[in-house]
């Protein structure tokens, strides 16, 4: 059986071994296994050619075996620490976005053009290796390049993070079809940032809780090192409602 290599990015980081396709392997991760807390679920898939001096893969094929029954093995840990840290850009493939009840989409790279910048400040779910929510008025690529530089005081060697809707109403609030635990206090971290003297980043909390997280992304996911980025764009409203119509039915209630 093929040896596919896949690597867990949100609500565990881990490098796993498995015999399913992308799409079975995503349904166990959601609702195969009663090892996952509830809720969503993501994972890149990582070039089998992978070489690396950190993982252990010299016996995958030894420790990556089918069952005694003959049927795949659906998972097998390579590691589970620092695992972004030591992939480098180049090998990260498809990232999958799994709902709580086993629905999988697929988001492939794309180029980041100055396009899709916006005026503004901006909103990001830190996902791996860690997890605040911030507000900056720093782009993504400007972000991506803050937080994996050594000089920053805060940093880390590779950063994923995902772009969140920042939605106003009529009255300038947030808007009420964002399941964001407290919104006042992202409004309250976003007018610190108007200040002329005040910080370029605000941590909105360090530990935070999402409902329904994939109603939340705009542009899309980022993986940053300081080589440059890898940017996944998030479906447009038509395709979601469309083409994609029953994942994201799922989606919004994952």
């Amino acid at each position: 059986m093929d040896i596919h290599y896949y690597m867990s990015c949100y609500r565990s980081e881990a490098l796993i071994a498995s015999h399913l396709d992308p799409a079975t392997f995503g349904r166990y991760m959601a609702v195969g296994t009663r090892k996952l807390t509830r809720g969503s679920y993501m994972f890149f898939e990582v070039d089998r050619r992978l070489a690396s001096d950190y993982f252990r893969l010299h016996d995958i094929e030894q420790r990556c075996v089918p069952h005694r029954d003959g049927s795949p093995r659906s998972s097998k840990y390579i590691s589970a620490y620092r695992v972004l840290e030591h992939l480098e850009l180049a090998v990260l493939g498809t990232l999958y976005l799994v709902t709580a009840d086993g629905r999988v989409l697929g988001l492939e790279a794309a180029p980041y053009g100055a396009d899709r910048e916006a005026p503004g400040a901006n909103c990001y779910q830190e996902m791996c290796p860690v997890e605040p929510m911030v507000v900056t008025s720093l782009a993504p690529t400007a972000f991506g390049a803050f937080m994996t530089n050594p000089a920053s005081p805060l940093w880390v060697p590779r950063l994923m993070f995902a772009d969140l809707l920042l939605d106003r109403d009529d009255d300038g609030h947030l808007a009420g079809h964002l399941p964001y635990v407290e919104p006042l206090h992202i409004e309250d971290c976003l007018a610190e940032l108007r200040d002329p003297e005040g910080k370029q980043t605000k941590t909105v909390s360090r530990n935070p809780i999402i409902d329904a997280f994939y109603r939340t992304i705009r542009r899309g996911f980022f993986v940053a090192d300081r080589t440059g980025q890898k940017f996944y764009p998030f479906p447009a409203q038509a395709t979601l409602e469309g083409e994609q119509a029953k994942w994201w039915r799922s989606a919004q209630a994952s």
